[in-house]
């Protein structure tokens, strides 16, 4: 339990540290073996502002995209994605934060490697 309560304040203060970046993007694992399933971690900075998240992971073949509602203020700062059995390629992970008028907020991107 001491452990589990200690990462859990290692990761919130992690967050804590760099809230100068709105979104950033990160998955699990970053190399994999097809078909893949990964994990796409999403962190952004509550703003009043934030109306959606939108998360793609494309490679030159394939598409998996997914959406989540914002609440603004009330958001989760952390949303977590399962994105499964990606085929072979090298994906461009992206996310992307939407506002009130539709226009994108903020972005981040990462890359993935499917073997």
């Amino acid at each position: 339990m001491k452990k589990l309560i200690f990462c859990g304040a290692m990761l919130l203060s992690a967050v804590a540290l760099d809230a100068s970046q709105p979104v950033r993007v990160r998955v699990s694992p970053q190399i994999a073996m097809a078909p893949a399933d990964v994990i796409v971690y999403v962190t952004v900075e509550p703003s009043a502002d934030n109306r959606l998240l939108k998360v793609s992971a494309e490679s030159e073949d394939f598409l998996r995209s997914s959406e989540l509602s914002l609440e603004g203020e009330g958001s989760a700062r952390i949303s977590i994605l399962h994105f499964r059995e990606l085929p072979a390629g090298e994906y461009d992970v992206t996310a992307d934060v939407i506002g009130p008028a539709g226009k994108r907020r903020a972005n981040a991107n990462c890359v993935l490697r499917v073997n």
